[in-house]
């Protein structure tokens, strides 16, 4: 375990997981679920094409991506058993079993041959890689697309202005500590990978919206589903977590994008 990354980005507990599908619904552990997923995919033509999905979480997104966009198929890779066993039992549980496959690795190198995916997606899990990993982990992407193939992925990024006061606290030192890059320095590196054509999305005034209704239904609606599942605490630091990336959102310096580009052909 690299002990310079935070804990719950190599282990999401089934209290994380579950706290995570209350916020964005079942099979999502990032927000935006099947309409950001369209907007993601706006221009890319996944028709029987197969994919890898890095960071796959529970699922979620993978189950659109065969069932609504057309793909042949998707491949999921995530650090964590327990998400990815819950994955697999769900797309058998849909009968998409045959079109889904799910598996545990390592930090590293990914476990697929070079030129093997149609396109390579990821929503929200790159951030979770520490900086000085991250172009490796883009290389690795490139290396098992296949040549004309298709990289889509989606982040939480951060702003070029210096951390407020309350970013330096909330990215390094909270709860929800990360390392993060701003969408153009992604893109950078994407291209440094070799990837051509990249578009890239700053969908921060998106997320202020989302991030408000969400804090509102946390300390409303919500609440008392938050308290019974876990406790009175729990839901109380899910609502302060909730009102500090409205509060980011609202300053510019948390700010999800969106990138896509393509492996020559």
């Amino acid at each position: 375990m690299d002990e310079d990354r935070p804990a719950h980005a190599l282990y999401y507990d089934d209290d994380l997981v579950a706290n995570l599908q209350l916020r964005w619904g079942a099979g999502f552990m990032s927000p935006g679920g099947g309409a950001e997923l369209t907007h993601m995919l706006r221009g890319v033509d996944l028709s029987g094409r197969e994919g890898l999905d890095f960071g796959c979480g529970v699922g979620g997104y993978d189950r659109l991506l065969v069932t609504e966009h057309g793909a042949a198929a998707v491949y999921g890779i995530d650090l964590g058993a327990a998400v990815v066993a819950q994955a697999q039992a769900r797309a058998d549980a849909e009968g998409l079993g045959d079109r889904l496959h799910y598996r545990m690795v390592e930090p590293g190198s990914i476990p697929f041959e070079d030129d093997r995916f149609g396109f390579v997606f990821s929503k929200d899990a790159i951030v979770e890689v520490p900086d000085r990993d991250k172009p490796d982990v883009l290389r690795e992407l490139y290396r098992v697309t296949a040549p004309g193939g298709w990289v889509v992925l989606s982040d939480w990024f951060r702003g070029s202005d210096d951390y407020t006061s309350e970013m330096r606290a909330w990215a390094t030192t909270g709860d929800e500590a990360y390392d993060m890059v701003t969408i153009e320095k992604a893109a950078d590196w994407l291209r440094d990978a070799g990837y051509t054509g990249l578009a890239f999305e700053d969908r921060n005034s998106w997320y202020r919206s989302f991030a408000r209704d969400e804090y509102e239904r946390l300390r409303g609606p919500l609440h008392p589903t938050y308290a019974a599942r876990f406790g009175e605490k729990y839901a109380a630091t899910a609502v302060e977590n909730a009102r500090l990336r409205s509060l980011l959102a609202d300053q510019g310096q948390l700010r999800p994008g969106h990138v896509r580009g393509r492996k020559p052909d």
